[in-house]
Formats: structure tokens, C-alpha cells, sequence
């Protein structure tokens, strides 16, 4: 459960995993165990038929993963919260792992050069969601109980530039109040039942029954309208490989579900499952051909954890801390990059500008593309652990 006020050219997708991934195994045991499940309660249109899109376009894919730490993604898991040896990053993650090492590059590595963060002050999930959407280091947004943005976010410049062509898919519901200040212009499905173009992913059976397979769903480990990681994950890509969006996201939640619950096995568990989910993205993105080469994928987090591991927040300082992979065809970084400046949160939205090649945000406290990643600039070691 979320505190209330506490607390990567061509194609570039951004991953947001949060709460609870289930590995894969227990996700398809979970799955065959599933009720048959109703249809999701609403009126679909017919089938809205998709046009040809030029296959030299770039686009990208935003993957966010829900309070994952960096030390979890460059060292590995903590040995003082495991009975027994503590996995590598490598071991934890090895799909992302693999990303660095042969496909792409990292920035908010320990040792090299200023750490990534949130801007904070209060390092909770909304805030975060909304720096990295809006790409602005202050905002409207203080906890996460706020309102729905009324600022357009990069999602709504994307869908202006190509209409039709943008999609939001997320495991916690409420993101759909940082998603967009339009969301009926995006095809959008937040938790087990908020959808908007609902018609777009109802005319496809399989992404038909994913959708009403999330709606039918225990929300465990969140509660709620939550949605479960894996039927929000399967909904994304088979989109993904089906509609070919200009620009799409994707949330999983359920790691920061296992923190709260002070569950570090779930914990631990969510993030190979998710890394399980990055695997499926990049084999999806491989048979999509051309498309696919021009995807660049971005995988970050909204915030990182205290060092009571469970907990972040306002009082948790050291849980702003974050970190960002990318990969893809403008990625011309390898390994782990020494950054030259503090990158925040708010760089990742300026970054999708560049590579969709929509216009700059030139307000005082708009971030700045992450330069050393485009770039083939000064580069660390070819592993993730530092």
C-alpha cells in the first residue's frame, strides 16, 4: 500500500515497473489458476483500424519500475536482509544486466560521477511519476494524494504530434492523474479498471482478455484497483507489438507493494520478475524488424528507499536516490557512464523531446536530455556492478 503524503533512435521505451512482478513461474501458475473472468464493464466501440506507420520513425518506450533501489540494480541484494549468499546484480537482474553490458548504458552508478535523484522533497511515488512526465524539477504535486495534473505532460505533446500513436498502460491506478492533462487522447489503462480508448484495446481478442483478466484480479500485493504486474505488463507489449505507438509507458508497481509490506523475499522476487517482463520487451522490440531497431528503451524508477529499506519519503532523504538504463539504436554509450553533471528526474522527459524531436521545454525549471547516453562520451566498465 502507497503512503498518502509520505512516506531509451527510433523507437525509446520507457519501463515503469513498481508494484509487485510475481516470477514467472508463480505468474503462470497464478494465471492457469484465474476464474474465468467477466468482461470489463463498459461500452466498447468497434474496432478502430490502425494505419501503416513508417518503420524508419523513432519511438519510444518509458519503462518505470516502482521504488526499486540502485543498490539492488548495481550491486545486488542486500546480504544483511537474505539467509544465505546474496545474489549479483547480475544474478538478480540478468536481462538488465545484459542491457548495459551489450545493448546500452547506465547512468546513477555508485563511483561514477554526481548520483541520479528525484527532486523531492518528499521522494513518494506521484511526485516522482510526475517530475519524470512533466520533466520539471518543481510541480504542483506533493504526495500522493494530489490532483490530476491540469500541465500538459510529454505524453500529450507526443499525442499532439502523432494522434493515435500514444499509449500509458500501469499497474497503481492513480497514475492515470500524472499521465496526462487529456488522457481521453491517449490509450490509456491505469489499475484493473480506469481505461481510456478502451475501443483500441478491446478490438484485439488477446488484449481483450488480458484486459479483463487484470480486472478480475486479486490486487494483491497492493489492494484496491491495483492491477496486478504481470496482466499490465502482457496488455503493454502485446500492444506494443500490435499498434506500434509513437510513444508508450509502462509501470509495474509490485516491488514497492513488498517494501511496504516489509516482504524483502517478495521483494526480491518482484524484481526478477520484472526483469523477466525487460526480457520480453527487448524479444518483442527484436521480431517487430525495423521497428524495433529504432526503439531506444529507458528503464528507471520513481523514487529509491531508505535505509530501513522500507520505507521512503520526506523523512528518508537517501531515498531519492534513483538511476536510469538505457538502450537502443541513439544509445550510443556502452557500460556504465560517468556522469558529467546531477541528473535528476526531470531529465527524462527533455531526453524523449530530443529523440521524438518534439520541441524543447524552455521553462527555468525544465531539466536537460541526458546527453552522456546519446552521446558516445567517457565510459565506465562494461558490467553493472561498479
Amino acid at each position: 500500500m502507497k503512503p498518502i503524503g509520505r512516506a531509451s533512435v527510433a523507437w525509446a521505451a520507457v519501463l515503469t515497473l513498481g508494484a509487485a512482478c510475481l516470477p514467472p513461474t508463480e505468474a503462470d501458475e497464478s494465471i492457469a489458476r484465474q476464474p474465468e473472468a467477466p468482461a470489463v464493464a463498459m461500452a466498447w466501440a468497434a474496432p478502430v483500424p490502425t494505419p501503416p506507420a513508417a518503420e524508419d520513425d523513432a519511438a519510444v518506450v518509458l519503462v518505470v519500475l516502482d521504488g526499486v533501489r540502485w543498490q539492488d540494480v548495481f550491486v545486488g541484494a542486500d546480504p544483511h536482509l537474505v539467509s544465505g549468499a546474496a545474489p549479483s546484480a547480475a544474478a538478480l537482474m540478468p536481462h538488465l544486466h545484459a542491457l548495459v553490458v551489450e545493448r546500452g548504458a547506465a547512468v546513477g552508478a555508485p563511483g561514477r560521477g554526481p548520483a541520479m535523484s528525484a527532486s523531492g522533497p518528499n521522494f513518494v511515488s506521484l511526485p516522482g511519476y510526475t517530475e519524470i512526465l512533466h520533466g520539471r524539477r518543481t510541480h504542483a504535486c506533493g504526495d500522493n494524494d494530489c490532483a490530476a495534473t491540469l500541465t500538459p505532460t510529454v505524453f500529450d505533446e507526443a499525442a499532439a504530434a502523432s494522434p493515435g500513436k500514444v499509449a500509458f498502460f500501469s499497474s497503481w491506478e492513480r497514475l492515470d492523474r500524472a499521465a496526462s492533462a487529456r488522457p481521453q487522447s491517449l490509450v490509456l489503462s491505469t489499475g484493473r479498471t480506469r481505461v481510456w480508448q478502451g475501443e483500441q484495446l478491446a478490438s484485439d481478442p488477446e488484449m481483450r482478455d488480458w484486459l479483463d483478466r487484470g480486472a478480475a484480479a486479486d490486487p494483491a500485493p497492493g489492494w484496491g484497483e491495483f492491477r496486478p504486474d504481470r496482466f499490465t505488463a502482457a496488455l503493454a507489449l502485446k500492444y506494443l507489438e500490435r499498434r506500434h505507438p509513437k510513444l508508450m509507458f509502462l509501470g509495474l508497481g509490485e516491488p514497492d507493494e513488498y517494501g511496504h509490506h516489509g516482504d524483502y523475499r517478495g521483494y526480491l522476487a518482484s524484481l526478477r520478475a520484472c526483469d523477466a517482463v525487460l526480457g520480453d520487451l527487448v524479444a518483442t522490440l527484436d521480431r517487430m524488424g525495423d521497428r524495433g531497431a529504432h526503439t531506444t528503451v529507458l528503464v528507471t524508477a520513481d523514487h529509491g528507499r531508505g535505509r530501513d529499506w522500507r520505507h521512503h519519503g520526506l523523512e528518508f532523504p537517501e531515498s531519492g536516490r534513483v538511476w536510469l538504463v538505457a538502450t537502443g539504436a541513439s544509445v550510443k554509450a556502452r557500460g556504465l557512464v560517468s556522469a558529467t553533471r546531477k541528473h535528476r528526474l526531470a531529465d527524462v522527459a527533455p531526453t524523449i523531446r530530443q529523440l521524438l524531436d518534439l520541441a524543447p521545454d524552455m521553462a527555468t525549471t525544465a531539466g536537460a536530455p541526458l546527453d552522456e547516453l546519446l552521446d558516445a562520451g567517457p565510459l565506465a566498465t562494461a558490467a553493472l556492478s561498479p
